[in-house]
């Protein structure tokens, strides 16, 4: 059960571990949780010290200052086991020698709309699978990490986000004050790639945020994070794990920096980017649809419904032995589709064999919150079903024509023409 915990500065001594190689620090967090704190701290050397997994931090937009230029505002480890599940979040960490500590024994780390300002190195960091993005780091700081210049990413999971009053699905990097690319994304990123210093032993080298942002974090409105499964005990930089055809045990990684690449379409529909996976298809004329299908496990029961399936995308997935726990699309009805029998009763429509009826589809759209783990979870399920061949068919290729999702239930029937409203 999660723990929200209010951290008053007067109450810090209260909190300290006993342990002697905790005393430096103003408080250490031993039990996992979520906390949140509530007003600033200015310290003399030491922070908050994390000693546990499972962890939220979240700063409330607050400072976490030091007085004297020394120490660390936030240490992430523990010298004798693991530590996994960690976020740091909306703080501000100012004139530390050491921003962010964390310690190579740390895995599954998320550091985002965070602040860095005159600290000597904004992030010291061994963490395996580390996201750092929609964070701003004030011009002057270092970064130190790992031997491999390649551990971890400074940038995002796949995000679906709002900028400039439109929706993307994209990954977002970091805002580095003073700097300016030479050509802007629509997404809201300077399509060239930032090089950050990088120091490690007595040499240094360099990282690479391939989507630094155009602006603060404040001008991106993030609807939902898209998490890769990953999978890899390896410390392995995936530059998009999404554009895969398998796991990424079956991939070489190089110890070049990788570019990122998208796919290119012409401009049509509402709102969007260029942030689809290729082996969408071409008949989806939106960008909103395509972003949405591209971020989505599209789901079939039988063989005349995996035709269809393959009509939205190239990569469809059985339903199966399968589990939901991201955007996907159902095609074909409940009888064929285990996953339509389970939700089907969710929905305002729900089909059957005799309704909607005679060669007529359904398309519906449902949200659907995960509150099993210690995060919840949201994620979004579209439902193309008829009562039968010919009306999911009439649903699926109506869908393809759509340049939003719909808000209601979209009834469609098929006629010698092809699909029309009923």
């Amino acid at each position: 059960m999660k723990k929200f915990l209010i951290l008053a500065i007067i109450a810090l001594s209260m909190l300290v571990s006993a342990d002697a190689r905790d005393i430096e620090y103003n408080m250490t967090i031993n039990e996992s949780g979520t906390y949140v704190l509530s007003e600033d701290m200015l310290v003399n050397y030491g922070g908050i010290r994390i000693n546990t997994s499972n962890v939220v931090l979240d700063g409330q937009n607050h400072q976490i200052i030091c007085n004297n230029s020394v120490g660390t505002g936030i240490y992430v480890g523990a010298y004798e086991y693991l530590i996994e599940n960690t976020t740091i979040k909306n703080l501000k960490l100012k004139n530390w020698s050491s921003g962010i500590f964390i310690e190579s024994n740390v895995k599954n780390v998320t550091i985002t709309n965070c602040e860095f300002e005159d600290n000597e190195y904004f992030l010291n960091s061994g963490a395996v699978e580390q996201y750092f993005y929609l964070n701003t780091i004030h011009e002057g700081q270092l970064l130190f990490g790992p031997e491999d210049e390649d551990d971890f990413i400074m940038s995002s999971p796949k995000l679906v986000y709002n900028y400039n009053g439109k929706e993307y699905t994209y990954r977002l990097g970091n805002y580095y004050e003073g700097y300016t690319g030479t050509e802007i994304e629509d997404e809201g990123v300077y399509s060239n790639i930032y090089e950050i210093t990088y120091e490690y032993g007595e040499g240094n080298s360099t990282l690479y945020d391939a989507y630094p942002l155009v602006s603060t974090s404040k001008n991106y409105e993030v609807l939902e994070t898209l998490y890769p499964p990953l999978e890899s005990e390896k410390r392995v930089l995936i530059a998009d794990i999404f554009a895969l055809d398998s796991k990424s045990e079956n991939y070489v990684i190089t110890e070049a920096p990788v570019t990122p690449t998208t796919t290119s379409s012409p401009a049509s529909g509402g709102g969007g980017g260029r942030s689809y996976d290729s082996d969408i298809s071409d008949e989806i004329s939106s960008k909103v649809i395509k972003n949405f299908v591209s971020s989505a496990t599209v789901i079939y029961g039988n063989e005349i419904d995996e035709n269809y399936a393959n009509q939205l995308r190239e990569r469809v997935q059985n339903a199966e032995g399968f589990t939901i726990s991201g955007n996907a699309v159902i095609v074909g009805g409940p009888l064929a589709n285990g996953f339509a029998r389970e939700y089907n009763d969710q929905f305002e429509m729900p089909i059957s064999n005799d309704y909607p009826g005679e060669n007529k589809g359904v398309i519906q759209v449902l949200k659907v919150q995960d509150n099993s783990g210690n995060v919840v979870k949201s994620y979004t399920i579209i439902y193309i079903a008829g009562s039968d061949r010919l009306g999911t068919q009439a649903a699926l290729e109506y869908f393809k024509t759509l340049d939003e999702l719909p808000e209601g239930p979209v009834m469609v029937e098929w006629t010698a023409n092809g699909p029309v409203l009923a």
